[in-house]
């Protein structure tokens, strides 16, 4: 227990990183290394703050995390994955109106699911490109809108036929809730950006000879694992 209260938060960690990455870039440039830029100069600094909110808002993670936020909000907030948790693990028994109401959101998937096959992969495809192809196609850019609505329409479904859902006010609370709790991701992710930014634009990662495409998996992989590490850091009970 004291090492996890001693341990720094992930935000912490990347912007120490961040600091980091200024003062061997500052160094870097003093000594002649390579194409090393210094991002404590006029010209770093310029750039940093003509790029700061550009970085951050088109990071590909911010998106795709917020529109599935929205979606599993609802069926978080609608009780239908606890109630399917109690019904696998079986440590209470689940109501009558219940199990009727996970069979209504399981047929509004399945339906659901079935349409988007049928646009996608039937005759009738307009989920692809105009060539046809899933590249570039509209399933392919909005897969995970598709997944966050599927996930969403199945729990407005299941918290109305159980009774969770009253109004369109309980729907909205849902599309909320995630955010309200998992709220420090946003700011674990705008200091992972500004770290890897900041690493590209001193040339640090060219000088070190590491490949730019490694410098992407890992910059997308760090997106994405403190969310992970955000599920699993208490007891979520879904």
């Amino acid at each position: 227990m004291r090492n996890k209260r001693n341990f720094p938060h992930a935000a912490t960690v990347f912007f120490l990183l961040t600091v980091a990455v200024a003062l061997f870039s500052w160094i870097g440039s003093i000594y002649g290394l390579g194409k090393v830029q210094r991002l404590l100069s006029p010209e770093g600094i310029r750039w940093e703050l003509r790029h700061v909110i550009e970085n951050y808002v088109q990071t590909p993670a911010l998106g795709i995390v917020i529109i599935l936020f929205i979606g599993c909000g609802i069926a978080f907030h609608s009780g239908i994955l606890g109630t399917m948790g109690r019904a696998i693990k079986k440590r209470k028994q689940i109501s009558h109106k219940e199990k009727r109401a996970l069979v209504l959101a399981g047929c509004t998937l399945l339906i659901y699911i079935l349409m988007i096959i049928c646009t996608t992969f039937a005759p009738w495809t307009i989920l692809r490109s105009v060539t046809g192809s899933l590249t570039n196609s509209p399933f392919q850019k909005g897969i995970y809108y598709l997944v966050s609505f599927g996930i969403g329409i199945s729990g407005v479904v299941f918290g109305y036929a159980s009774g969770r859902f009253r109004t369109d006010k309980d729907i909205i609370k849902g599309m909320s809730c995630l955010f309200a709790r998992f709220a420090d991701y946003f700011v674990i992710l705008f200091f992972i950006v500004q770290f890897f930014s900041s690493l590209m634009y001193t040339n640090l990662v060219e000088w070190g000879g590491i490949n730019s495409q490694i410098a992407h998996y890992a910059f997308h992989i760090c997106c994405y694992l403190p969310f992970l590490w955000m599920l699993n850091r208490g007891k979520i009970d879904f």
